[in-house]
């Protein structure tokens, strides 16, 4: 081979790769400073661009802030609150940190407990649920909360507040005595009394709760009393003794044109009908709908009374009127989910009636267990099941829902979980179950193996028993006794 051939080789073979190389090389290094000045490029476009666009882009960012101030502005004016101003305090009850605003806050905070545990009888939500402290806000002239402030009293809007001043009565010992007085809402200019002696101040500040709510919110303080009359006594619902709650109820009534008077007679017709009385309280509402014929409870109230005399038919017409009304609120949507689901042939409209009554009230534990009772019937367990969680997340102490659970839970083939989930009721309260599921609850120490076997066999589920009051939690107890056991043989 020729040297001039084995130079050409060379190039050929070799140095032809490299060749291509630099040239991409260079192809490469055009293309990044082509990116590098079209980044320049774009950038200085951008920090132009404002001094360009601001003259269109400014109106528009002034018109959406504008219509978003205005709805926030709207919202607060539409939502009535009921707030509690500082409290007139006496210096031996700031001493001990007491303070005005300390005991407005305290007091708040009981008014708002009473208005959660008032889910047993539908009242009125003429306020806000959760009262909310009067919070000045000095030297702000234009200010949202000044804003909603104005215009609300345009309106004749005003927020409820709550006015207390307490009094030391005897210079030698704890005496006092509160005075509670209300200003504006329907019942504006109510006022009473509350005497006090003794050193438990907490005990102070429940009473004058119960006063405020007796004076500003009678129809959620009867409904809480209703609740508290079953949790303590525990007694039949037809032999209660519901003489307090009837007064509440009467005062109401006996106040001259009071807005609230229609959400009275629904709450005494529902007295009535857990007393077994429906037809009375069917009476009741008939004569109370020619002075109120478009009230949306008083139609919620005639449909219980209607389904307790078997009367299906005419029951789901009041409701679905009342669902119509424009003063329909969540609990005309809930009932009525109620209502179709025990005809046990509208359950399609049953599960769209419990989703609208939880848009309008997402937080109603009564919507969701109902809501999930209705799930696990048309087969959604998995649905029903994150709607028993929520509800129990918001209130663990009701038994119903732990049971509704369980029956979802066995639908799913879960046994032993159902098993404990019936167990959480048990220790709640035994009368929510059934025989069969109290032996479940107790059967908890089964051996994970034979649960296991049972629950991983479709022809071993069991069927739910049907119960129309329904589940919440409890923990295994034998679970911690076996844990025990384990800890005590590891140590020996």
């Amino acid at each position: 081979m020729s040297s001039a051939q084995s130079q050409r080789r060379s190039t050929n073979g070799y140095g032809g790769p490299f060749m291509r190389a630099n040239t991409a090389n260079r192809r490469d290094r055009h293309h990044s400073s082509g990116f590098v000045l079209f980044g320049l490029h774009t950038a200085g476009v951008i920090g132009r661009g404002p001094k360009r666009l601001w003259p269109y882009v400014l109106p528009w960012l002034f018109i959406l802030l504008t219509i978003g101030s205005i709805c926030l502005v709207v919202r607060g004016v539409l939502a009535r609150q009921l707030l509690v101003p500082p409290v007139e305090t006496p210096q031996t009850l700031t001493e001990r940190g007491y303070t005005a605003n300390f005991l407005a806050e305290r007091i708040m905070s009981a008014m708002k407990e009473i208005g959660q545990d008032a889910e047993s009888i539908p009242h009125d939500t003429m306020t806000s649920n959760d009262a909310q402290q009067d919070i000045q806000i000095p030297g702000q002239e234009m200010s949202y909360a000044t804003t909603v402030r104005f215009i609300k009293g345009v309106l004749k809007r005003d927020d409820v507040a709550v006015h207390i001043g307490i009094t030391k009565t005897n210079s030698s010992a704890d005496s006092y005595v509160a005075h509670v007085q209300i200003e504006h809402g329907p019942f504006n200019g109510r006022q009473s009394t509350v005497p006090f002696e003794g050193r438990d101040l907490e005990k102070l500040v429940r009473d004058i709760a119960v006063t405020a709510m007796r004076l500003a919110e009678p129809n959620i303080l009867a409904s809480h009393l209703f609740t508290q009359v079953q949790k303590k006594t525990k007694c039949s619902l037809a032999q209660c003794d519901y003489r307090e709650i009837v007064g509440i109820y009467d005062e109401v009534l006996a106040l001259p044109s009071s807005e609230q008077a229609q959400w009275a007679v629904a709450g005494k017709a529902w007295l009535l009908d857990s007393q077994q009385r429906s037809t009375e309280a069917e009476q009741q509402i008939r004569e109370a709908l020619t002075q109120y014929k478009h009230s949306a409870v008083l139609r919620a109230s005639l449909g219980i009374a209607l389904e307790q005399q078997n009367r299906i038919d005419d029951a789901l017409k009041e409701m679905r009127a009342g669902a119509k009304e424009k003063s329909r609120t969540a609990e005309n949507l809930r009932l009525l989910g109620d209502v179709l689901l025990h005809s046990k042939k509208h359950d399609r409209e049953a599960l769209e009636a419990f989703r609208q009554a939880a848009k309008m009230n997402p937080d109603s534990v009564d919507t969701l267990h109902d809501w999930a009772e209705a799930l696990v019937k048309t087969g959604h367990d998995d649905e029903a099941i994150d709607k028993l969680s929520h509800a129990v997340a918001l209130r663990p102490d009701l038994a119903p829902s732990y049971v509704e659970w369980g029956h979802a839970l066995e639908h799913k083939g879960a046994l032993r979980e159902a098993a404990r989930k019936y167990a959480q009721a048990l220790q709640l309260d035994a009368g929510t179950l059934s025989a069969r599921e109290r032996e479940l609850a107790l059967s908890t120490d089964a051996s994970p193996d034979e649960a296991d076997t049972r629950t991983s066999r479709p022809d071993l589920r069991v069927k739910p028993v049907s119960n129309p009051m329904t589940s919440y939690p409890l923990r295994a107890s034998l679970d911690t006794v076996s844990d025990a056991v384990g800890r005590a043989m590891q140590a020996a």
